[in-house]
């Protein structure tokens, strides 16, 4: 009979419901590991295998104990099982959750030797390709992806200076489209005087798609004089054929912003390092070397006044001006002393020819 009672207790009349749920409990929690990513299948299985054990011990001892008070049953019953106590006893509440219990427990434990060690859902989902990523990698990646890409959006509602700007280098220098980029350059002037040396060179250069050279060039005089925009007069200049045009335009500029160093000598202008040609006399050359040395000792004064660049938008794609210019003045007083070299060896050949 204690078998029997045993066997009741674990699986008594309604036995399949009790497995059935027990499999849905195991199924569920199972997949719920599998979204909470748990570290070991172990977490769901010793606390169900623990709480099934300690409820077994109460059904048994309650079965027990009923079957201990019960009376002794007819010998001509031959112990009849529908009107045992203790049989009886199987069906309370704790026993019922006790084989919830023991048959979610088996289901885990067939779960995880099916999944290798780790619950059957996490494998069968790495086997398709669903295992979940991490959501802080995720956005790690979208925010590298932004990062990337929005260097290249383009400003919706332009106010500033700034962002007509940049949605006129968008256009240009990524996007090709020569039309628009003309176009936010013509409303950046239209509405502010930025006073930027890349801004200025940015609307030369997009506009000789619109405008002939020297109807753009006279534009530019026209906004810098306008606008009191110094860079621009300083862009225009640069960009003139003749430097005796030029000067008067950088004197504007000069007068405009006394800290523009381009104003003053503008070391983007290569025909200002021209010496004179073969034939020359030393003293005419060296008048020459001295004139670059000047201008490029007035340069670097005037650009110690204050940071070369707030003069551009992006001055991540200048040059070292400064240094351009400190390098090119040394050079040139290499070349003031070669020439005064030679200049005295001349100085000495007319002394022998006149003895």
């Amino acid at each position: 009979m204690n078998g029997e009672l045993i066997r009741r207790v674990l699986w008594p009349e309604r036995g399949p419901l009790f497995l059935i749920i027990g499999g849905i409990v195991s199924m569920v929690s199972d997949f719920a590991s599998f979204l909470g990513n748990l570290a070991s299948p172990q977490v769901l299985l010793w606390p169900a295998a623990g709480l099934a054990a300690l409820l077994a011990w109460f059904c048994i001892s309650r079965v027990f104990a009923a079957k201990k008070n019960a009376p002794a049953a007819p010998a001509d019953e031959g112990g009849d099982a529908h009107g045992d106590p203790a049989i009886a006893a199987t069906t309370c509440r704790e026993c019922d959750v006790f084989r919830i219990l023991l048959f979610a427990t088996i289901g885990i434990i067939t779960l995880v030797i099916a999944g290798q060690g780790a619950t059957a859902t996490e494998r069968i989902g790495a086997q398709l390709g669903l295992i979940q990523q991490d959501v802080a990698a995720i956005r790690e990646d979208t925010s590298a992806i932004r990062d990337v890409t929005s260097s290249g959006e383009l400003v919706r509602n332009p106010r500033t200076a700034e962002d007509y700007f940049r949605n006129a280098w968008i256009y240009q220098m990524m996007r090709r489209d020569a039309d628009q980029a003309w176009a936010s350059m013509q409303d950046l002037y239209r509405r502010h005087a930025p006073n930027k040396l890349d801004a200025a060179e940015l609307y030369l250069n997009t506009g000789r798609a619109h405008l002939s050279r020297d109807a753009l060039l006279a534009e530019m005089v026209r906004i810098g004089r306008e606008r009191r925009d110094a860079s621009m007069l300083v862009i225009a200049a640069r960009n003139t054929l003749d430097f005796a045009q030029a000067q008067p335009l950088y004197a504007e500029a000069r007068a405009l912003d006394a800290d523009l160093p381009f104003a003053y000598w503008d070391v983007a202008r290569t025909d200002l390092l021209n010496l004179p040609g073969p034939g020359s006399s030393a003293e005419v050359t060296l008048e020459r070397i001295r004139v670059i040395i000047a201008g490029m000792d007035q340069f670097g004064e005037v650009a110690s006044r204050k940071p070369l660049a707030s003069y551009f938008y992006l001055p991540q794609y200048q040059a070292d001006y400064e240094a351009m210019a400190r390098t090119m003045a040394q050079t040139y007083r290499g070349h003031e002393e070669t020439w005064l070299s030679i200049q005295r060896q001349q100085q000495q050949l007319e002394q022998m020819r006149r003895r």
